[in-house]
């Protein structure tokens, strides 16, 4: 049988660069898989998640979806071992480890709005575009393992280094590459990977990206406005109809817009795309379903009501303390951001200054302390309000500066721990308040403005109904600390007994509704042709290749208007099929009875290095 030849690249050129090597190129040694070290699963579930980032791009870490998204996969990863995750984010223009020590996700950096409303509307195929093949040029093609020159750095700090800040500005924020980026993914594309003989090998793109060598069995959007244009593009531009699970943690009600053209409609319309869509808690679902009858007919309502669930977010079990701090400093702890939404300037003016005022014993810590969005306060500058008060407002901490991800959200846990109590405040969008159970899982009480939203969160807190209410509880508290102490025991078992993602109602019912969404495709038609091909070129190009990958399989076979979501389903179910574990998807056909010996010697190994 005569090797086959790879086609795509230019021959001659790679003669000339590897010499007798380059043979080595074209038609690598064949191994079997028995003598791999990598895992093949029955089938591997790979997710793009969508994001909706709300806070500072240059403090990334601290936007609250950044930390439910993490505190999912976190939970998740202990759960099952079939997950692998693209996740989408903002260009933040500096090294963002927050996710570095997760094997099975992958970040595609974008170039992202600033202003949160233009984040609404906004969606840029070519930035997406450019996202896949940094992340290509930054791995190795079949190995879930960083290239060796690869430095956990955005693409933009390198051109910091090579062309200054102003050029870096435009690659981080509006997704503009070199032209000597472009020529070289577009010309070469090449992508790395080792054999065992150290061997290198090339493989070209017929263009600059190609979504199509992606696998993508589910959209985890959380930003219901783009359901469309992901769709629109995925499955137009590209083969790709994934399902959509989806998870709200806003809506712009009508009382809670401060601007023009609320999205609310394009929140609902996207809803409706999707197979099921969370919220953060029944509360906020009754208003999604209220104001909708405004404007939707019952029909597109009763879709709503079916689709959306209440879902709180999560809370990390290595997170939550073992113990409260009963020897607390007299800190009042707000934090939240310091928006109208959050009734922040109430908090200063009808809270604060009344308290100081009356008394001048404690302090008041503001973790979030955002100074470009409340120049005056009353009549005072607040650095004219800073210096009259003594400074007993404490905004951001400094000792933060230079540490990673993880270290800064130690140090804010800790000191949480050490607050005398919490705020939080009335919100009219009747979501879920990561601050406040930030502050139940440290052993710190908040009190809380008396909502529903707020009773399904801790019912065992104490709730005020006016500003004057909340003054009167956080003089009991601040005077009180052996009944502050209690309040805090009550908070902290509420927390392990409801919150915790580690509960299998929890990260259980998540992955559940995973497998459900995913499974809602309906599968090709495995006794037809259509898929006797599709494994027949799984079957041939392990022949050669050992794995077959997505790229191999489909190309030069398979064009955009074939929807490969069906055929990737059936291959999930086919007993002979398996996945090789990584970020790119490659398949292996064997018999049940070779799969069974496969699994005997992967135990068998297992129990040896035990």
């Amino acid at each position: 049988m005569s090797k086959k030849q790879q086609l795509g690249v230019n021959r001659d050129m790679l003669r000339y660069l590897y010499g007798d090597q380059s043979e080595q190129l074209f038609s690598p040694d064949k191994k079997d898989i028995s003598e791999d070290k990598a895992v093949y699963k029955k089938s591997m579930t790979r997710i793009l998640v969508w994001p909706n980032i709300t806070y500072k791009v240059e403090e990334l870490e601290k936007d609250s979806y950044v930390q439910t998204i993490f505190r999912m996969i976190s939970e998740l990863s202990k759960y099952r071992d079939d997950l692998w995750w693209e996740l989408v984010l903002p260009r933040v223009g500096r090294p963002f480890d927050m996710f570095d020590d997760f094997e099975n996700v992958d970040i595609a950096y974008i170039a992202w709005p600033r202003y949160i409303q233009s984040t609404r509307g906004h969606f840029d195929k070519f930035s997406l575009n450019h996202s896949f093949v940094e992340i290509d040029n930054r791995f190795k093609a079949d190995e879930g393992v960083y290239a060796e020159n690869y430095t956990s750095k955005d693409y933009g700090v390198e051109r910091i280094k090579e062309f200054g800040f102003d050029e870096a500005e435009e690659l981080r924020y509006e997704g503009i590459r070199t032209k000597a980026a472009r020529d070289r993914n577009r010309k070469l594309g090449r992508t790395l990977e080792k054999n065992s003989n150290d061997d290198i090998q090339w493989e070209y793109y017929e263009a600059e990206v190609n979504w199509n060598f992606k696998d993508i069995d589910l959209i985890f959007s959380h930003l219901p406005e783009t359901t469309w244009n992901l769709l629109n593009y995925l499955g137009n531009e590209w083969h790709h109809i994934p399902p959509v699970l989806g998870y709200s943690h806003w809506f712009d009600f009508k009382d809670t817009c401060n601007w023009q053209y609320p999205a609310f409609q394009r929140e609902c319309e996207g809803i409706n795309l999707m197979q099921k869509c969370y919220v953060n808690t029944e509360s906020q679902k009754k208003l999604v379903l209220k104001e909708a009858r405004e404007i939707y007919k019952d029909s597109i309502v009763n879709k709503l009501d079916e689709k959306i669930e209440a879902f709180h977010l999560p809370v990390l079990n290595e997170q939550v303390v073992n113990e409260i701090d009963k020897d607390s400093f007299k800190t009042i702890v707000f934090n939240h951001r310091t928006k109208t939404y959050k009734d922040f300037k109430n908090f200063i003016l009808k809270i604060c200054d009344p308290l100081w005022e009356k008394r001048q014993d404690f302090k008041v810590w503001i973790p979030l302390l955002d100074l470009s969005t409340m120049a005056e306060f009353g009549n005072l500058s607040w650095k004219e309000r800073d210096d009259q008060n003594g400074g007993y407002i404490i905004g951001k901490d400094s000792n933060t500066l230079g540490q990673t991800e993880a270290r800064k959200k130690e140090l804010y846990l800790r000191r949480l721990r050490t607050c005398r109590v919490g705020f939080s405040p009335k919100q009219n969008y009747n979501g879920w308040s990561v601050a406040t159970t930030d502050g139940m899982m440290t052993g710190c009480p908040f009190i809380m403005f008396d909502a529903d939203y707020y009773h399904e969160l801790n019912p065992t807190a104490d709730f005020f109904g006016s500003y004057k209410e909340a003054i009167d509880l956080l003089e009991k508290y601040l005077d009180d600390n052996d009944y502050r102490n209690k309040k805090a025991e009550d908070a902290l078992k509420e927390c392990r007994k409801s919150l915790l993602w580690s509960d299998e109602k929890n990260v259980g019912r998540l992955s559940d509704n995973i497998d459900e969404v995913v499974n809602s495709v309906v599968p090709a038609k495995t006794y037809k042709d259509g898929y006797k091909k599709v494994i027949g070129r799984i079957k041939e190009r392990q022949e050669e290749f050992v794995v077959c990958t997505k790229k191999k399989l489909i190309r030069q076979m398979w064009g955009n208007g074939i929807k490969f979501a069906p055929y990737r389903i059936a291959l999930r179910q086919d007993k002979n099929i398996r996945e090789k574990y990584g970020r790119i998807s490659s398949y292996v056909w064997k018999t049940e009875e070779e799969w069974a010996e496969y699994d005997k010697k992967l135990k068998k190994d297992e129990n040896k290095s035990k």
